[in-house]
């Protein structure tokens, strides 16, 4: 049998829930958050507020609650204005719809910024004419 670590009832820092944290969790977490409010952050819950948290994450929804959280993570740092924009349309998606979308955005992003670059090597973006 593992060496499980002991653990001590905690109550959610964000809804008051009484939830499991290991004992170790307790020196290294400023905060502690039940699974459900960590599905469902709201509006209030800054990034200020989710700085050294303790998740109460059941182990069997490790295998689809982390990459879905990476994924997220990366389009709301890699795309920050689509992001801001469809925030709650992209959070809807399944992983593969949301790969098509940001594959489908990057794309546009580089074609756009290097048609940006050619009219203004050209002079075409001020109205110049390069002779």
């Amino acid at each position: 049998m593992q060496n499980q670590p002991k653990s001590v009832k905690v109550n959610c820092s964000f809804c008051g829930k009484e939830i499991e944290c290991p004992e170790n969790m307790l020196e290294e977490s400023e905060k502690h958050m039940c699974f459900e409010c960590f599905q469902n952050p709201t509006e209030k819950m800054g990034k200020e507020d989710l700085k050294n948290v303790h998740v109460d994450m059941p182990t069997d929804e490790f295998d689809k609650t982390i990459p879905e959280a990476m994924t997220n993570s990366l389009v709301e740092e890699a795309f920050p204005e689509i992001w801001q924009e469809r925030k709650k349309e992209l959070r809807e998606m399944s992983k593969k719809e949301l790969a098509k979308e940001m594959f489908g955005a990057g794309a546009y992003i580089a074609i756009d910024n290097m048609m940006h670059s050619i009219k203004h090597e050209s002079g075409q973006d001020s109205g110049e004419n390069k002779k």
